[in-house]
């Protein structure tokens, strides 16, 4: 009998430990952070009509080149901080949506100047970061879903859903398009990897750029294993047609001022190109196709 009972009370446990992970966990998570996120409200159409850059963490990015941009608005994101001891650009939005990167850098990068941070919150991820959510960020609530078609969802209402797929880059340019930002720079995102994955499964290895497929080799230090990992690049570049396809019907410009680099999803132009002869941003005339 008393084994019975033991047994009967263990099941009920079982069971309630089972609702709150599946249901109730989900659903306060979701609560919660839809609360913090109204914060981001406040940036909507906050730049319409500007210009910014997205600035990714591929080996092509130089402190030359982000010193040229440092009077512009930019997105900046996961370790840029290893940078900024030797620019005189800093950031001004910096995003985080790799749970693994926040959990160890969170603090240094939260410390660093800036004028806004972003934090991206998923299911997986709450619970190493939400001992941080009393901080000055703005936390978001990210989701992975797709439309009909296999490419993920684009936001139009950031404060209420912001679609995660592959790269931090999507994410910034969810952001950049509900400050109203029309024409969007890409710099320093080579879209090349050292260990990638495709999508039939496949690995790819370039011997050439293992450990050295971001800005800095020291980028991965700390982060048990990540040099190792092999890269979605198959979901990033499907988060790139997402980004075009959204955009150019909003008659947003995202533009690729890589140097180099293998992202062809949108067009291109000569990073210095973009300044006259006295270092000024003037930008491009380049149509959306």
């Amino acid at each position: 009998m008393i084994n019975l009972i033991k047994k009967s009370t263990t099941n009920v446990l079982s069971f309630f430990i089972w609702t709150y992970r599946e249901n109730l966990k989900p659903s306060f998570i979701n609560i919660r952070i839809r609360l913090l996120s109204r914060k981001v409200k406040k940036l909507k159409d906050s730049h319409i009509g500007d210009s910014c850059f997205i600035i990714g963490n591929g080996p092509s990015l130089t402190v030359e080149d982000l010193n040229r941009i440092k009077s512009q608005v930019s997105f900046s994101s996961n370790r840029i901080n290893l940078l900024l001891d030797k620019t005189d650009w800093k950031p001004y939005y910096y995003s985080f949506t790799d749970s693994l990167i926040a959990s160890k850098f969170f603090d240094e990068v939260y410390n660093m100047p800036k004028k806004q941070m972003f934090v991206v919150v998923s299911n997986t991820s709450y619970s190493s970061l939400k001992k941080q959510l009393g901080k000055g960020c703005i936390f978001l609530r990210s989701y992975y879903e797709l439309e009909k078609n296999g490419l993920p969802k684009f936001s139009n209402d950031v404060s209420k859903k912001l679609f995660q797929h592959g790269t931090v880059t999507y994410a910034n340019i969810q952001l950049a398009t509900y400050m109203g930002f029309k024409n969007i720079y890409l710099i320093g995102v080579d879209h090349n990897f050292g260990i990638s994955k495709q999508k039939d499964g496949s690995i790819n290895f370039n011997k050439d750029l293992i450990g050295y497929d971001h800005f800095d080799k020291n980028y991965y230090n700390s982060v048990e294993h990540k040099k190792e990992v092999p890269v979605n690049v198959y979901e990033m570049t499907e988060a790139y047609l997402s980004a075009k396809k959204n955009c150019d019907a909003k008659e947003v410009k995202i533009i690729n001022a890589t140097r180099g680099g293998k992202l062809e999803v949108f067009p291109r132009v000569n990073f210095d190109d973009l300044f006259d002869n006295n270092g000024e941003f003037i930008g491009t005339s380049v149509e959306v196709e």
